[in-house]
């Protein structure tokens, strides 16, 4: 027989707590001497009378749930704490691959053709960003899907500045978004997807 795949044997705990109390020795009750156990009740009496009736109530209720908590068997788990396969960890990505690296004597032309900067109005949403600069809105869709907790695309606000970066077929490519001192990329992957990088 395998032994590890043998099922736990199941613990009949009100039986266990049965033998216990049978195995309790009460002659030595019967040897207490009656005076001394009826004065022991009466202080007990009298320090139960001084409390406030919320008090009494309260630990009427409390002190039977205690003892049973204390009779209960504990759990202990075994299985060690595993982490998600798919989280999310920030990776700062060049994106543009080595024949599309302009030399330096075409990068102003190319940051003026390749690159759009739309700076966010008031009461602009994404949606109406992309509407304006007439992008698809599935690419927004594709984007929301790998947004993030921190929803920088959900959270855009006045003044933020948006930059989108178009391939040669002219679809978008990156999208930029600038927080405060911190700058949010989201570039295209070879499936079709989108990618993040902080």
């Amino acid at each position: 027989m395998n032994r590890r795949h043998r099922k736990k044997q199941k613990v009949d705990h009100v039986q266990v707590l049965k033998d216990k109390w049978q195995a309790l020795d009460f002659s030595r009750l019967k040897k207490i001497d009656t005076s001394r156990l009826s004065e022991i009740r009466d202080k007990a009496k009298g320090l139960w009378t001084q409390l406030p009736r919320l008090h009494r109530r309260i630990l009427s209720v409390l002190v039977p749930i205690v003892i049973v908590l204390l009779f209960l068997p504990s759990q202990k788990a075994d299985t060690p704490q595993v982490t998600p396969a798919n989280q999310r960890v920030a990776v700062s990505v060049n994106t543009a691959s080595l024949s599309e690296q302009p030399s330096q004597a075409n990068v102003e032309e190319l940051v003026e053709t390749d690159w759009r900067e739309y700076t966010v109005k008031k009461g602009d949403t994404l949606a109406r960003v992309f509407r304006t600069n007439q992008l698809p809105m599935a690419d927004l869709n594709a984007l929301a899907r790998i947004e993030g907790s921190d929803k920088p695309l959900s959270r855009i606000k006045q003044g933020q500045l948006i930059r989108f970066k178009f391939n040669q077929e002219g679809s978008l490519d990156i999208l930029q978004i600038e927080r405060g001192d911190q700058s949010i990329m989201f570039f295209r992957l070879s499936d079709g997807g989108f990618g993040r990088s902080k």
